[in-house]
């Protein structure tokens, strides 16, 4: 409800978090290999790495809120050009749009390993099942999405950090061990020279490439978030969803640093490919069933936007152009998805795409800094005849220019 005097609609700030929540939460978050590779591999300097996403996070979806509401742009992509002109904004545009393309990629990949670690499901079954899932979904539009995605991303984030707090009160006494393991490199069951992976070359470097590509999920579905919702909500969503989302974050890093050299037979969570089936494996085997469809339904929700904005890009929502080519792309991701080791996809593909998105932040505070010495300093306003001194017109030569 709203509050009086036209304040904040909180239900409508919390569906429109839980959207937020859902394209964060994706395949890399909900198996923890992505939060292993930004996070978990820097051990107690991870905090200033999520700090680091926090900040950046809240300021760029501010000022995507913030366009979409004043520009009311019908294709959302079009932000990229009023932070960065014509011409780097139209590159942009297209990247961003590939980018969010191969971030479906990793939504398939993810899915197909969930279902396998889990349930030894061959991988084209899972894959097939989630690009079905969500051809489906993004082909009933964006308000059909946003309503879907903002129910599922509160209860699959919920889940998660329960899950990660019971691991780490269980694992709790190891975490000393587990920091001395990460600063050692003396991993278990590591052959000679073999170490994890890491985002970055060090915590700054990780959470600058963590909030940079986050950030070109972000672009084109906050600024249309923005054109169809009430700024307050908005912002109010950005904020919830990001205190939730670094609360997340930390709670399941901190478990994976307890159980770092956690075992299922086969793989330790350093060097699995879905190292939160372990952590809920640890806790009861049974719990691991329960974790594998819930990833799996949180990869759906994540991928859901991440082909919706492609599709979107090159055909208008609604018509039969538009269904076909949902149809087309999502098809092609899907092969894609099945043939690259999902490991390196998480690599390669989100940390290229950290350094771009930080790039287009350079450009964006660029454009604000220069927005707010337009304000403080705006240009006067004479007329020739109307400037008066004394009660008669000043001389054309002596009028201020």
């Amino acid at each position: 409800m709203a509050s009086p005097g036209g304040g904040i609609c909180w239900r409508k700030a919390a569906i429109l978090a839980g959207a937020i929540i859902a394209l964060v939460i994706g395949s890399g978050f909900a198996t923890g290999q992505e939060l292993f590779q930004y996070f978990t591999a820097y051990g107690l300097q991870c905090v200033f790495a999520i700090a680091v996403f926090a900040i950046l996070f809240i300021y760029y979806n501010f000022n995507f809120a913030k366009v979409g509401t004043e520009q009311r742009y019908e294709v959302g992509n079009d932000v990229f050009k009023y932070f960065c002109g014509k011409t780097i904004g139209t590159a942009f545009d297209y990247y961003s749009t590939l980018f969010c393309y191969m971030s479906f990629f990793v939504m398939v990949g993810g899915a197909a390993s969930t279902l396998h670690q889990g349930f030894g499901i061959p991988e084209w079954v899972g894959g097939v099942l989630l690009a079905g899932l969500v051809i489906l979904v993004v082909a009933a539009g964006l308000n059909k999405l946003v309503n879907i995605i903002g129910v599922i991303g509160p209860i699959k984030i919920g889940f998660f950090v329960v899950v990660g707090i019971a691991v780490l009160i269980v694992g709790w006494p190891h975490i000393s061990e587990g920091l001395e393991t990460i600063a050692s490199g003396t991993y278990q069951g590591a052959e000679a020279g073999q170490t994890v992976t890491k985002a970055g070359g060090n915590w700054l470097m990780s959470g600058l490439s963590y909030a940079g590509f986050v950030l070109l999920w972000f672009s084109s579905f906050t600024t249309l978030l923005g054109a169809k919702n009430e700024l307050k909500n908005l912002k109010a969503g950005i904020i919830i969803a990001t205190v939730t989302i670094c609360a997340a974050i930390l709670i399941i890093v901190l478990a994976q640093i307890a159980n770092i050299n956690t075992t299922d037979g086969t793989n330790y969570v350093w060097n699995a490919a879905i190292p939160n089936l372990i952590l809920a494996e640890s806790l009861n085997p049974a719990l691991s069933v329960v974790y594998a469809v819930v990833v799996f339904v949180g990869i759906c929700a994540t991928a859901v936007p991440l082909l919706y904005n492609p599709v979107a890009r090159f055909a208008k929502e609604g018509t039969r152009k538009f269904r076909i080519l949902a149809v087309v792309l999502g098809v092609s991701g899907l092969v894609i998805g099945l043939f690259v080791p999902y490991r390196m996809l998480v690599n390669v593909v989100y940390v290229l795409n950290g350094y771009v998105g930080a790039v287009l932040l350079i450009f964006m505070v660029r454009k604000n800094i220069m927005d707010r010495r337009t304000v403080s300093s705006p240009r006067p306003n004479y007329g020739v005849w109307y400037l008066m001194k004394n009660g008669t017109p000043l001389p054309a030569e002596e009028v201020p220019r």
